[in-house]
């Protein structure tokens, strides 16, 4: 009861703080100059006042932090170099200090763990976050780790990673990785957020983040950032924490109630304190209350301009006219490409063939009269076949020769008989017989020619029959 309190009074105290901001007249919510409205995209205001909400007072310098590590919150966002030595973070999280470390940037964290270098980009585009390669949408979150209650996905921005550090690295508990395909290779399925608890009884818990831009104000309303925020201010200032040191690239930032970019800004003199009889709204409530206000935000198209003035550190002049080539390029592609398209199409190459040699083309050849012999054979069965209704050869040689015995079937004509007798060899030939192509054309022609005449019956006569002995009968008288 008391925890889903203190998540009504972040969650409360950050909408009143968006509504201040993003509800007051034109003139007032824009900041006069253009560079301080892209500012105020990369700063930590709304981050800090999540801390500061939770009675945190801001320290003005790095020895005074150090002499009550108990009580005290160390934030170190960007670049990390040159603030506070990795060993003194060490002992200060061993006597107890609650830290956070955030950066995009190679840095050598002792043996808490090593921020490798960003950008960090997926090959599969369903990781982009709005066609952004390097703006990537987490969702490979360890729903078990505390950090990640009522957390479904995490939008980063040129991320970095971490790894476990060189010398005796401490165990580090992943709470969102980058996915398994991305760019380089040595990022693929790397903590960017993971947290470290020290050996020692009574020691501070460390949070360790790839992306620094996660905790900006113009990132916070991007997939659940803003809910990871509170559960990340949560973990801070667990137990009795009364000052935060909050460095943001090397630089101690005050409170966020002095920020240059809040002053020129309506500001409440005090936030109101909730009804006592309010009742106590569940976890997944808040939820939804929070998601409905970051979307109508985004509809706004207030806070997708951290988006727009992409890619990083570039000129708006020049930014324009290299968009301007890149279409002018896509453009001259198309009026090339519509061209060629309506020109002449090309002929189509000679096929290739390869060269024979003399024994191949012989040995072609031969197959191939092979064949036309083989059919004359079965041309001429079939005709034997029908000339004599016998399925032997025996039969069609006695029964078709030109010396047929008495009672076999002859024809009269001597041009017919000698057609007939070239029928008959290749009918009851056994052997392979080669034939050219003009010779089977030929064969076949007079195998028609006979058949025609069989059917006519003008091809047979039958021997021995009563006309035969008749006439013998008058030759003998």
């Amino acid at each position: 009861m008391h925890g889903a309190a203190n998540l009504r009074r972040y969650t409360g105290a950050l909408l009143l703080v968006l509504m201040t901001l993003f509800t007051c007249p034109k003139s007032m919510a824009q900041p006069p100059e253009e560079s301080d409205r892209d500012e105020w995209h990369f700063r930590y205001e709304l981050f800090q006042m999540l801390l500061e909400q939770n009675g945190l007072e801001p320290a003005t310098s790095v020895k005074e932090l150090l002499n009550d590590p108990q009580n005290s919150v160390l934030v170190m966002v960007g670049r990390l170099n040159g603030t506070i030595p990795p060993s003194l973070v060490e002992s200060f999280c061993e006597l107890g200090g609650a830290v956070l470390l955030a950066s995009d940037l190679r840095y050598a964290a002792g043996r808490i763990c090593e921020f490798r270098q960003s950008p960090a980009t997926s090959i599969q585009r369903r990781d982009w976050y709005q066609s952004h390669s390097d703006c990537l949408e987490i969702t490979d979150l360890n729903q078990e780790h505390p950090l990640m209650t009522g957390v479904n996905s995490i939008v980063l921005n040129r991320s970095g990673w971490l790894d476990s550090s060189r010398w005796s690295p401490r165990k580090q508990q992943a709470a969102a990785r980058l996915p398994r395909e991305c760019d380089p290779a040595e990022a693929r399925n790397k903590p960017v957020i993971a947290t470290l608890t020290l050996n020692r009884r009574g020691s501070g818990p460390v949070i360790m983040a790839g992306d620094q831009s996660l905790f900006t104000n113009g990132m916070l309303w991007h997939g659940d950032n803003a809910i990871l925020a509170i559960n990340i201010s949560r973990t801070l200032c667990e137990g009795p924490r009364s000052q935060l040191l909050f460095v943001a690239d090397g630089v101690i930032l005050g409170s966020y109630k002095d920020s240059p970019l809040l002053k020129k800004r309506p500001w409440p003199a005090s936030l109101p304190e909730l009804p006592e009889n309010m009742p106590e709204p569940e976890l997944q409530t808040m939820l939804r209350v929070a998601n409905s206000v970051i979307r109508n935000v985004e509809q706004s198209n207030l806070m997708n301009e951290v988006l727009a003035n992409r890619p990083r550190n570039a000129r708006a002049p020049y930014y324009w006219r290299i968009c301007l080539f890149v279409l002018a390029i896509v453009a001259l592609a198309f009026v090339i490409w519509r061209i060629s398209a309506t020109g002449l199409s090309p002929q189509q190459p000679m096929p290739s063939r390869a060269m024979k040699t003399a024994q191949e083309l012989s040995s072609g050849r031969k197959i191939k009269s092979t064949e036309f012999g083989f059919a004359s054979s079965m041309l001429a069965r079939e005709l034997c076949r029908e000339l004599t209704g016998q399925d032997d050869s025996a039969d069609w040689q006695s029964m078709l020769s030109a010396n047929a015995a008495t009672g076999a079937m002859v024809t009269q004509e001597m041009s017919l008989q000698n057609q007939l007798s070239v029928v008959l060899d290749l009918a009851v030939n056994t052997r392979t017989v080669h034939i050219s192509r003009r010779r089977f054309e030929s064969i076949g022609q007079i195998i028609d020619h006979l058949r025609k005449l069989n059917r006519q019956g003008k091809l047979l006569r039958q021997s021995g029959s009563a006309t035969d002995t008749n006439n013998l009968a008058e030759q003998e008288m």
